[in-house]
């Protein structure tokens, strides 16, 4: 019976934190990563394969007036965040 109680509680707790991850908002790299990445797919594929968060960065700047307009709002959205947390500190 104490097994089936511990199983009980495990199985609550795995979808309650499932349901609050879920739920979380994104930060805004995330959404950017997110609105990006068949944009940095097609545009910034050689740079992708080298795993380098930079290189990426880079090319996917460089080629930022070619992406979706969902992955430019995204990028705007992290680039204005990124400043104000550069005022705020």
């Amino acid at each position: 019976m104490k097994e089936k109680t511990r199983m009980s509680k495990a199985v609550f707790i795995l979808t309650a934190s499932a349901l609050i991850l879920s739920t979380a908002p994104l930060s805004a790299q995330d959404n950017v990563r997110q609105a990006c990445m068949p944009d940095i797919r097609k545009y910034c594929s050689a740079e992708l394969a080298t795993f380098s968060r930079d290189n990426v960065r880079a090319c996917l700047i460089k080629n930022i007036k070619k992406t979706s307009p969902a992955c430019k709002e995204a990028a705007k959205a992290q680039r204005d965040a990124e400043r104000a947390k550069k005022k705020g500190s």
